[in-house]
């Protein structure tokens, strides 16, 4: 057992089928006017503003269409000026949930975010928010709606605005809206929650608390990425919103790994979608981090617990080493190689000894070198 941990989970979660329909219940008694941060799509947000206008309430919205920067946010806090809202409503995938965290923060501050978010006042980010911002995911992957971070694209790599002030005030998991999101999507969704999970149960800062909330959800991650796929009948859906909430309760309170490390550097690069790729990259990790583990180790322990349970889930006869059968369902499923996004192998030295130094690595379950970084990157290649 670690010496010592902690356990943050400020966020109020609200989990199950329809729970969405509790929105009014969480939010401010009276409220006039909310800002809604939405996805492209209004599939899911569009029944909730209604709702709420009929009951009176004003519904100022923001679109967001790409994965959230300190540009996106500081324009979107350009739109929002001079709006009174008493709530803000999140509902959309990570990009979504990411961007109205980084927006409350801007809006309770009135300042905009810098470029090198690393100089916002630490103070600033670890005071308590003053404005309710209600959390309802639309993609099962994430766990953004528990979270205290917002990750942003910042030059040719993402970094995080981190603190208490970035948690959710309420969670809505409704696993009846996951259901709506595209395979591609869900599946690189579900291959993020799954890795999370992964990650956070071998991190180095893993806990009890983590612990008990990711070792059993491994397999159920995994078999359940799998029916989503297969068949997306509504128990897979809730299985999925399951593991996707838990894992970001996990890395909220412990830490993640190499592969996410990785996916911090190579996802600005190459403007791949962060799921596909930390999908595509936890096999080779999980393999990189078992050939550097201490023989006899608990951590050695975890982490060939973790590529048995994809092994299992994801069997294949005659493969080349236990994942190959987890490497063949990416390929049917068009989850594409690094190769596919026309990066170049001249450019894995520095890719590598930049993922050495990013957030998520430094928390792997074991220290990989520059090298070790080169192997994964050439086997995910």
């Amino acid at each position: 057992m670690a010496p010592h941990f902690h356990i943050n989970t400020p966020t109020s979660v609200h989990f199950g089928v329809g729970v969405s329909q509790a929105l009014k219940s969480v939010l401010p008694n009276p409220t006039d006017a909310v800002l809604m941060v939405r996805g492209k799509s209004e599939t899911n947000s569009l029944p909730i503003k209604k709702d709420l206008e009929k009951h009176g309430v004003v519904v100022h919205q923001i679109s967001v269409t790409s994965e959230p920067s300190v540009a996106t946010v500081n324009s979107a806090l350009d739109k929002v000026a001079g709006k009174e809202c008493c709530a803000i409503i999140a509902c959309g995938g990570g990009s979504v949930l990411d961007t109205a965290k980084a927006l409350r923060f801007c809006l309770e501050l009135g300042a905009k975010l810098p470029e090198d978010i690393a100089t916002v006042d630490q103070a600033d980010l670890q005071a308590d928010a003053s404005i309710v911002l209600v959390a309802i995911p639309t993609t099962a992957g994430t766990g953004a709606e528990v979270t205290n971070n917002a990750v942003l694209d910042v030059s040719n790599s993402k970094a995080s605005l981190r603190g208490l002030r970035l948690f959710p005030s309420f969670a809505l998991v409704d696993p009846a809206l996951l259901s709506s999101a595209p395979k591609a999507v869900a599946i690189g969704a579900g291959l993020d929650a799954v890795t999370q999970t992964i990650e956070a149960y071998t991190s180095r800062l893993s806990s009890p608390f983590t612990e008990a909330i990711t070792e059993p959800n491994i397999r159920l991650g995994a078999w359940a990425v799998r029916k989503v796929v297969e068949r997306g009948d509504q128990d897979s859906w809730t299985q999925m919103g399951w593991v996707s909430l838990s894992s970001g309760l996990a890395l909220s309170n412990g830490g993640l790994g190499a592969a996410h490390g990785l996916a911090a550097v190579l996802g600005s690069r190459l403007k791949a979608p962060h799921g596909l790729l930390c999908g595509r990259l936890l096999g080779p990790v999980l393999i990189q981090n078992r050939s550097v583990a201490q023989i006899g180790s608990e951590t050695l322990r975890k982490i060939e617990s973790s590529i048995e349970a994809l092994a299992e889930t994801f069997s294949e006869p005659l493969g080349k080493n236990e994942l190959s059968g987890f490497e063949a369902w990416l390929n049917r499923n068009r989850v594409p190689r690094l190769r596919d996004y026309s990066t170049d192998k001249a450019d894995f030295d520095e890719i590598a000894e930049a993922a050495v130094f990013a957030s998520s690595s430094t928390k792997n379950a074991v220290p990989l070198r520059k090298a070790d970084f080169r192997e994964i990157l050439d086997a995910a290649y």
